[in-house]
């Protein structure tokens, strides 16, 4: 059963729409407060260059940089937002390199650029990143003994309140963006709650953590800025070369999202482009307009979003088959090999009796059923049946004359034709002189990812705007031994 958290009423002021306010004096003295927490996919690391330097009219930052930590020693008002390497990097003798940990491109400012292009009269918007690279739900949550991570998000809120009150703003914060899962998929005796402690690799457990860190963040922002309306809760799905084993973490983000209104799942970041588990500067500003994307089509226009999704899966009449009915957002369906190299059976992965690799079937076929995907096996299915997508065990089919590992990848979106505003750049394009627009250390030889999406005619989409579909979430279910089908809350 969907547990009801909260109502959003169509009315709400927290669309964002000019026509919503009661006079242009609220709209011109209101800011809408986005804020953005996480590890280090929330925050940008490993993404030199900046990409996103243009400010758009009406977008503001608390400091010198987008980020309340990493540097940010800037005097604490509402500054124009511009992208920026973080104070923290930017001194760095070697920080212009894809090696490099350089906190640079932040996905929110992707996502609030974004908004502000779709609605250019919509009120002013605030963007702060709270976010801490290598950080684990339980070092990000309020009741850690052994990080204060949580006390930097109170500390944006109390100094946005102040500004606020010395200039006579009014603050709304209509959404949390979060982008965290990847430290916890490892036990570390240094990430839990509390000292010797590690952090849980539990899907339960991590569930029940993210809820409760949702939970503080939603009352502290309602507590400071004195509002009504809960902040929705924007969570991706962590993915790609970070998944391990049965996808708990992941399968923990993707249900929370299922069982609670206040919660919407973006999706998977598998699609973006990357530097081998953190994205690249064109994959985080791709992500930022995904979740601008998100917000914009659930928040302004009222709409439910649900990723692309199974809902049910069952066995087939022929006992070598099974199949995976869909949430599909936007029909047809479509195996993507284009954005991505093609995986080894499009991403999906069967066993039987148990995830061991000696226990993988062969898949013989994958075939597209109108909203349906149907695999069929080499083998009968019996017994317990386990179907997994973008798993640990995917590979790439061909790629640089061989096969290699790309776990958590797959190949299945759907057909959403939702414009981006910002167009997929060239890292390695050279001035007419022969310069890189981009500098980096003498040592780099270049910026791109190992794979870049192309068009159709295989042409990489250097200044095409980043295609905004929306792939499938990864996935671990089984249907048990007695069942022919199981159904998927939603």
């Amino acid at each position: 059963m969907r547990t009801t958290i909260f109502v959003i009423e169509l009315c709400s002021i927290l669309f964002c729409c000019t026509s919503l306010f009661a006079s242009e004096k609220d709209k011109d003295r209101t800011f809408i407060h986005f804020i953005m927490n996480g590890q280090s996919l929330s925050t940008g690391h490993q993404s030199y260059p900046v990409i996103s330097t243009e400010h758009f009219k009406g977008n503001y930052m608390l400091g010198n940089q987008v980020w309340i930590n990493y540097g940010n020693t800037g005097e604490l008002k509402f500054e124009p937002l511009v992208g920026t390497v973080s104070e923290a990097f930017a001194h760095e003798k070697h920080f212009k390199s894809r090696r490099a940990g350089t906190i640079a491109e932040c996905p929110l400012l992707g996502a609030v650029n974004h908004l502000r292009l779709k609605q250019p009269k919509m009120p002013r918007i605030l963007a702060t990143s709270v976010g801490v690279s290598g950080a684990s739900v339980e070092e990000l949550s309020k009741e850690s003994e052994t990080r204060t991570a949580y006390k930097e998000f109170v500390t944006s809120l109390q100094s946005v309140a102040r500004i606020a009150a010395q200039t006579d703003a009014k603050i709304i914060c209509p959404a949390i963006f979060w982008m965290q899962g990847e430290f916890n998929y490892d036990p570390n005796p240094e990430k839990g709650l509390r000292a010797n402690v590690p952090n849980t690799t539990d899907k339960q457990e991590y569930k029940r953590l993210l809820i409760q860190l949702k939970d503080n963040m939603q009352n502290d922002i309602l507590k400071q800025y004195g509002q009504q309306e809960k902040p929705v809760f924007i969570t991706y799905q962590t993915g790609a070369q970070y998944m391990r084993d049965t996808l708990a973490i992941s399968m923990a983000q993707l249900e929370a999202s299922n069982e609670y209104a206040d919660i919407i799942c973006a999706g998977p970041i598998y699609p973006m482009t990357d530097r081998g588990g953190h994205l690249d500067a064109n994959g985080y500003r791709w992500f930022g307009e995904m979740l601008g994307k998100v917000y914009y089509q659930t928040k302004v226009q009222g709409k439910t979003f649900k990723p692309l999704q199974p809902t049910e899966i069952m066995r087939e009449k022929l006992p070598n088959q099974v199949r995976i009915k869909y949430h599909v957002p936007v029909p047809p369906l479509v195996f993507d090999v284009h954005l991505l190299p093609k995986i080894r059976d499009y991403g999906f992965e069967v066993y039987l009796g148990s995830y061991r690799q000696e226990n993988r079937q062969t898949v013989t076929n994958v075939e597209i059923d109108g909203e349906d995907v149907v695999l069929s096996c080499q083998q009968p299915l019996q017994g317990d049946v386990i179907v997994v997508y973008a798993g640990t065990n995917s590979f790439i089919e061909e790629y640089q004359g061989g096969k290699d590992r790309l776990q958590g990848h797959g190949n299945l979106r759907d057909s959403d034709s939702y414009k981006a505003f910002f167009n997929y750049l060239d890292l390695d394009e050279k001035n007419k002189d022969g310069s890189f627009i981009y500098p980096r250390d003498d040592s780099e030889t270049t910026l791109r990812p190992e794979y870049e999406p192309e068009d159709r005619s295989g042409k990489v989409i250097y200044g095409k705007k980043y295609p905004l579909y929306n792939f499938s979430v990864g996935f671990f279910y089984k249907i048990p031994t007695g069942k022919d089908k199981i159904g998927i809350s939603m």
